[in-house]
């Protein structure tokens, strides 16, 4: 059986380590529970721990991270739920605690929680630390006493944010990576290689192909603008950039973004699972509807559907259902309301919004992979079609430049 290095807090609030053989983690873990202590780091001797800090590159002192917060609320919840006291816990974050501004914020919250404040005023006095919808979960667990499992969901809700975007990006690089060398493969073509050919190729005096004129003429383009090229590109940036920052120009460009054939949709899947996800935790956590609602449009990025949820909130605050006024807005696709109003009339609203978010975020996933096995032969076919271009271009030249010979 393999050797595990483990570090554990026990119930007085000490931190023990120390070197144990096990079949793996999980047991290792049941096993230190079973004695009383409460696992909070367990590793393979050699392996480096899993912890939130970075490689610093002698740039000065790295700034917290969403993944560092990450890590303190579910290191957090861990040791309230071993039956620590919230100062106690936070005393042993703070020996823990190896990177600078962590170990600052733990010990500026320990100081405020012994000065009688509670974890959320404490957070409340690190400004931009801790978001709206963080302060209001715990909140909640303090005013119903659960503060360790409000924690966890948190910790669960970031996990699960964190692993659909990185899930969204990873699939988006490929395609990016193959965008980017296509462009560079055929500038560098239209720019050293074209211009070498076919200046061997005039000094036979004759006009060249149609074809082959266009290519140069492209290949001078490259080789004499790009700086001018990499301008309109900055430009244009800045542009968006500017568009992107005006309310009204956004939501036009929002719009116009949920009437696209296949993006479309997908937007609308990701922005609907993000909304159902955050709603059905915060309700969960037993922070009231029109709290909840107000947070969770809060998390919506495009601006149409926010302000559709907007006017379903207000029609909330005014007595009315959720399903029928998510209905009346029509920003979310119409699973989202159908399975509403089964949550609602079986009094099952959070957990049938839970199960939506489920439901978006496994589309979602399926819908980018559809759209990447689409598009990846677009692209090469697109790279293909340039460099046959290009290379036809040479080859009708040439066969000019015998039929002068001969």
């Amino acid at each position: 059986m393999p050797w595990f290095e483990y570090k554990a807090a026990r119930a007085d609030g000490e931190i023990v380590q120390g070197r144990l053989e096990a079949v793996d983690r999980q047991a290792l873990a049941r096993r230190l529970q079973a004695e009383g202590q409460t696992p909070i780091q367990i590793r393979e001797p050699g392996i480096a721990a899993a912890a939130p800090t970075r490689l610093a590159l002698g740039f000065g002192p790295r700034r917290l991270r969403g993944r560092d917060i990450d890590y303190l609320t579910l290191q957090l919840a861990t040791l309230l739920r071993a039956g620590l006291p919230l100062d106690k816990a936070l005393d042993t974050m703070g020996r823990l605690a190896d990177h600078p501004a962590l170990k600052e914020l733990i010990e500026n919250l320990g100081r405020d929680i012994r000065r009688g404040s509670s974890l959320s005023q404490a957070m409340e006095e690190q400004p931009g630390t801790f978001d709206r919808f963080y302060l209001n979960m715990v909140r909640a667990g303090e005013a119903t006493g659960a503060l360790d499992m409000a924690l966890e969901r948190l910790a669960e809700f970031k996990g699960r944010a964190r692993e659909l975007r990185d899930s969204i990006l990873s699939s988006l690089l490929y395609p990016a990576i193959l965008i980017v060398l296509a462009v560079v493969a055929v500038a560098v073509m239209l720019a050293f290689v074209v211009p070498r050919f076919t200046e061997m190729f005039t000094e036979a005096g004759r006009e060249l192909p149609l074809l082959t004129q266009v290519v140069v003429a492209a290949g001078a383009f490259v080789q004499h603008w790009w700086w001018a090229m990499l301008l309109a590109v900055a430009g244009l940036g800045y542009w968006l950039r500017q568009e992107w920052r005006d309310p009204v120009k956004r939501e036009g460009w929002d719009a116009r973004l949920l009437r696209l054939p296949l993006a479309g949709g997908l937007i609308a899947k990701i922005e609907a699972g993000r909304f159902t996800r955050t709603l059905g935790t915060l309700l969960k956590n037993g922070v009231t509807l029109l709290t909840a609602m107000d947070i969770a449009k809060e998390i919506v990025s495009n601006r149409v559907i926010a302000r559709g949820l907007a006017q379903a909130a207000a029609r909330v605050r005014q007595g009315e259902g959720l399903s029928r006024p998510l209905l009346d807005a029509a920003v979310l696709p119409p699973l989202t309301t159908q399975l509403l109003k089964v949550g609602e009339e079986t009094g099952r609203l959070e957990h049938m919004l839970e199960q939506l978010a489920d439901i978006y975020e496994r589309e979602v996933r399926t819908d980018i992979a559809r759209l990447l096995t689409l598009a990846e032969p677009v692209i090469i076919l697109m790279i293909a079609g340039f460099i046959t271009l290009i290379i036809l271009s040479v080859v009708l030249a040439v066969i000019e430049t015998n039929d002068l010979a001969f």
